[in-house]
Order: structure tokens, then C-alpha cells, then sequence
């Protein structure tokens, strides 16, 4: 074959696989964390898309580098989207981009109003820029919901906060477009009856003191349950447990925060029975009789004391044990003590309180990972029994902590003289389980009411249980006046700490997530990180590496074209 025409012949190949290319799309991802791939998750939600789905990014112009990585990812996923179902489409806009003040500040308030949260970004020492680093997603008959895609840890730098946005991507714009694709909500319920959190201390979670969209009645319709108010059946005359459970069991989820009033055998069994019909729950509950109030007396200190509400055989048959200690930990927060006068003022100076302790997770698990400071008032210990469930620790104290029995006696006096630190050597001491599984009835082989047509179930259906022993983790502060101040607060430093909120959202997400889209927050993302450092140290080499190199390959390559073609037709 000729020279002409073995270059012909490269010509019409070429053509002939670009023409293909056109019909034939396959995408091979060799990456270690496999970031170029959808979930199974995903595809199952995003083919359930039936209609045009609109995604509108507000992502767009000239944004900080990590910000511009942020988006360049986003819109990377949405290729992946749409390549799965043509009824999706998006669009990146820029709010700033107009140069008349009145429309763009009306322009951030109509995002405002659509859930997005502006963030003010440092641009350089002389400006800055608001940004909305969020989306609107509209489907069908204009129905919208607003997804914010930037974390904002104040505990993590601005290249961690980055990568978990980036690794959080999926989760947020898939969780929300099944939300619109289902149009659905499941009903759970706070359990009443046995002295639990008031509504002005289940605010935040509930509604949001800030009036944002991170709340339970977002995402479900939440009610309050009082489990001891019967209808009376009118032939027994007696209260009818059948009617009470079927009741009950209108919920995905029941949440019991911090009961102080003890559970009876029939409040028991019908907890009981809704965990053996599928039901899940979240309880949350004190080992111990503690508060910091208590210190207001003329001794300066009380003594702690075991919390019985009469749940403990309940909980050791599904396989859990509340104990009753306190933990003491050194990753804790501070408290105010008068420590002098001056001019008649008090002089006040802050100290640690190991009774508070600030639980920060290295678990993988969706619902506690890359979750950091989460506040925790006088909390108790957890121990695990065997039996045939599985059994998750989704919380747990630092490295350095230590248990104290109950009762003891609690005083200031411990900030004056503090245990050494060696004393403190247990390190993550369980404070919150997830158990999963078929569970045994705490009411089988037992005598129970036999007046009533209770559907009874020895073994549950395959179900969930989340326990954590502090039942102020879900509790909001409230003023005297009255007034609710967010999840997580710490009025002595005028702070919130956003992991409560955070794992108290994802602890029931879990809980009500039927077709495992939670398990998108556990995924990891890696950022190759240049080293700045690096860079400077070997400056010259990378330019010549990156520039010079790159041309002498390629001038090595048409030499060596040149002299094979030289070989084969001289």
C-alpha cells in the first residue's frame, strides 16, 4: 500500500470513529474513590423522573478558586444526571451579574424567600462578594425546592468545609429531587405522656428558630402523640390498646426526648408492639439525675442519682444497657465561675466542665460523619449485650474520658482541683447506638391484658432503634421570657454548636430512609490538594517540567516520524 494511501486510509478511520463516537458514549472511571459514578441509589431515584425537571444553579461568574472547584463539581454531577434521564436539565446563573443595585438586591431577597442562604465571601483585603452557593429545583407543575450546597463548619477550615460539600453533592441534589419526585411525606410523631421536653425545647428541631428549611417539618409531618390518652372501648369499658397502637402505628418514626416521669407496663407494651410492627424510634434519655442548677445552693454542690424510669429491662432486651454514670471528658465546655470582685462586680473567669463533654466522631456512618462538636450535658455511658442485632456506635466521648459512678457528689470544686489527667485513659466510651434487626419482645412468655384485641408480635419485622443517653442533646435552650434560641447553644459564650442539630436530622433521615439515599452522605471524596509549600521550594523545576518538557516530547516524537518514513521510502 502506498504512502497516499495508508494516509487515506488514517483519514476515513478517524472519520469513521467520530461518526460513532456520536452514538456510542461509555465513560470508564478509574479512580480510587470513584467519583466519576453514580450510586445505585441515584439511578433507581433519578429514573423515577417522569417529567421536565429543572435544576438552576446559582454558581456562576468570577468565584474564589474553591468555590469555582465547588461548581465545576456540581455541574460534572449534573452531566451524569442527565445522561441517565433526558428530562433533566439545568442552567448556572450568576445573581450578581447586574449592575443596578435595586434589581440585584431584589434578586437576593426572591432567593432568600426560595430557601437559599447567602454566604459573604473575602474576595481579596479590599472586597468582597455575596454568593448563594445553592439551587432551585423545579419539576413538573413548577413545584420547587431550594438545596444549599455549601457546608459552612466554622470548626473546619474553608478546604475541608470545600470537600465535604463536594463529597455531599449527590446526597443533597438527589435527596431533594426524590423528595419532589415522590411528593410524599412520612408522619412521625414526639411521644407525650412521661414528662418529655416541652414544644418551646423541641422548637428548632421542629420548626427552626431561624426560619430555614433545616428542620423536621420540612422534611416530615411531625405531630405530638400523647401515648397515655385513650379512646375507652364501649363494650369493656376500658381504655383500647388495639385503637391506641393502630394509632401509633400511622408513624414512620417516634421520637421519646428526655422522659422523666416513669413508663408504665401498658406505655411499655405499646412502645413494645410498634417496634415488633416495624415502627422505628429515637430515644433519648438521662442514666443519671443531673443539672448545673443544682449547684445553686448553700452546700455549692448535690449528689447525682440514678435515673429509673423503668425502661431498662426493655432496652436490655433489644440489646442496650444505660448505665448509671456520668462521663467525665477533657474535650469539654467551658462554664462561667466568680472568681472575685472589683467594685462590688463580680469577676467572672471560664473554666472547662468535663460534665459537658464535646463529642467529635471519626465514624464513617452517615449519620454522625464529619459531624464536630456536638454539646452534651451530664451523659451517661452505653454498653452493648449480645444478641442478634447489629449494633452501630454512631456517638461516643474522646480519647481522654473517664467514668463516674452514681451516685456522686457534684461540686465546682472539681475545677479548683482537678483529677489528674492520667486518671482520664477510656477512650470512646459509647453515648449513642444504632441497632438494627428483627427484635425480640421485652413482653414474650410474659402474662399481658388479654381484654384486648391487640395484634401481638413476639419477633419484630426488620427494623431500627437509635439510643442515646443524654436527652438535652435534642433540647434547645428557652429563655425566662420565653424565647427558644437554636439547637446546640451555648449561652455562656454566646455560640452554637451545629453538630446536635445536624445528627439529630440525619439520625431520623436513617430512620425514615426507605430506599438508602442516606447512605450517599457516607461517601468520600478526595481532594488532591496542591502543597503550596512545595511549589515555592521548587519553582523553577515545576516550570521547566510543565513547559519544556511537554515541547522536547514532542519534538522527539515528529523526529523520530521523519527518520522511520526517511528508513522505509528512500
Amino acid at each position: 500500500m502506498s504512502r497516499k494511501s495508508n494516509l487515506l486510509f488514517s483519514v476515513v478511520i478517524i472519520i469513521i470513529i467520530n461518526i460513532l463516537s456520536n452514538y456510542f458514549v461509555f465513560n470508564i472511571d478509574l479512580t480510587e474513590d470513584k467519583r466519576f459514578t453514580l450510586s445505585s441509589q441515584s439511578i433507581k431515584v433519578l429514573n423515577q423522573i417522569d417529567d421536565h425537571l429543572t435544576i438552576i444553579v446559582y454558581l456562576e461568574g468570577d468565584l474564589p478558586a474553591g468555590i469555582e472547584l465547588l461548581s465545576s463539581s456540581i455541574e460534572e454531577f449534573l452531566i451524569k444526571c442527565r445522561k441517565i434521564n433526558n428530562y433533566i436539565n439545568f442552567e448556572f446563573i450568576d445573581p450578581t451579574k447586574s449592575n443596578n443595585e435595586i434589581q440585584r438586591l431584589s434578586i437576593y431577597d426572591q432567593l432568600q424567600g426560595q430557601g437559599l442562604y447567602p454566604t459573604d465571601l473575602r474576595i481579596s483585603e479590599t472586597s468582597r462578594k455575596i454568593i448563594f452557593p445553592g439551587a432551585i429545583i423545579r419539576y413538573k407543575d413548577n413545584i420547587r425546592e431550594a438545596v444549599n450546597l455549601l457546608e459552612n463548619n466554622s470548626s473546619f477550615s474553608s478546604k475541608i468545609n470545600i470537600n465535604n460539600s463536594i463529597e455531599k453533592i449527590e446526597f443533597q441534589i438527589i435527596s431533594t429531587i426524590n423528595k419532589l419526585v415522590t411528593n410524599k411525606k412520612h408522619s412521625i410523631a414526639f411521644l407525650k405522656g412521661n414528662g418529655e421536653l416541652k414544644s418551646e425545647q423541641l422548637l428548632d428541631i421542629t420548626e427552626s428558630v431561624n426560619k430555614d428549611n433545616n428542620n423536621l417539618k420540612y422534611l416530615y409531618n411531625v405531630e405530638n402523640f400523647n401515648i397515655k390518652e385513650f379512646e375507652i372501648d364501649s363494650i369493656t369499658n376500658l381504655p383500647n390498646l388495639d385503637l391506641q397502637l393502630q394509632k401509633l402505628r400511622r408513624f414512620k418514626a417516634i421520637i421519646i426526648a428526655k422522659p422523666t416521669i416513669q413508663f408504665n407496663k401498658i406505655d411499655k407494651l405499646l412502645i413494645d408492639q410498634y417496634i415488633m410492627h416495624g415502627g422505628r424510634l429515637l430515644i433519648l434519655l438521662d442514666g443519671v439525675h443531673a443539672n448545673i442548677d443544682s449547684l445553686d445552693n448553700s452546700n455549692g454542690y448535690f449528689m447525682s442519682s440514678k435515673n429509673n424510669l423503668n425502661i431498662d429491662d426493655q432496652l436490655f432486651r433489644y440489646g442496650v444497657r444505660i448505665n448509671s454514670n456520668l462521663i467525665q471528658d477533657l474535650r469539654s465546655t467551658e462554664i462561667p465561675v466568680i472568681t472575685g470582685y472589683s467594685n462590688n462586680k463580680p469577676i467572672q473567669e471560664f473554666y472547662k466542665w468535663p460534665y459537658y463533654p464535646l463529642l467529635s466522631n471519626n465514624t464513617e456512618h452517615p449519620i454522625s460523619k464529619n459531624i464536630d462538636q456536638i454539646k452534651c450535658d451530664f451523659v451517661s455511658s452505653i454498653d452493648t449485650l449480645k444478641n442478634n442485632i447489629k449494633k452501630t456506635i454512631i456517638l461516643s466521648s474522646s480519647k481522654r474520658s473517664r467514668e463516674i459512678p452514681a451516685p456522686s457528689k457534684i461540686s465546682l470544686s472539681i475545677l479548683e482541683n482537678p483529677p489528674p489527667i492520667e486518671t482520664f485513659k477510656e477512650s470512646n466510651i459509647p453515648i449513642g447506638v444504632l441497632l438494627e434487626g428483627k427484635f425480640t419482645s421485652v413482653f414474650k412468655d410474659r402474662i399481658i391484658q388479654k381484654n384486648n384485641s391487640i395484634e401481638f408480635k413476639n419477633i419484630s419485622d426488620s427494623t431500627k432503634i437509635i439510643i442515646v443517653s443524654d436527652g438535652d442533646i435534642i433540647s434547645n435552650p428557652v429563655s425566662n421570657t420565653n424565647i427558644s434560641y437554636p439547637l446546640g447553644y451555648d449561652r455562656f459564650i454566646n455560640y452554637t454548636y451545629e453538630g446536635n442539630k445536624k445528627f439529630i436530622m440525619n439520625s431520623i433521615q436513617y430512620l425514615c430512609d426507605e430506599n438508602g439515599v442516606i447512605n450517599l452522605k457516607s461517601r468520600n471524596i478526595k481532594l488532591r490538594m496542591l502543597n503550596n509549600e512545595k511549589i515555592q521550594n521548587h519553582k523553577n523545576l515545576i516550570i521547566l517540567t510543565n513547559i519544556i518538557l511537554p515541547i522536547i516530547i514532542f519534538l522527539s516524537f515528529i523526529l523520530i516520524i521523519n527518520l522511520f518514513y526517511r528508513r522505509k521510502y528512500d
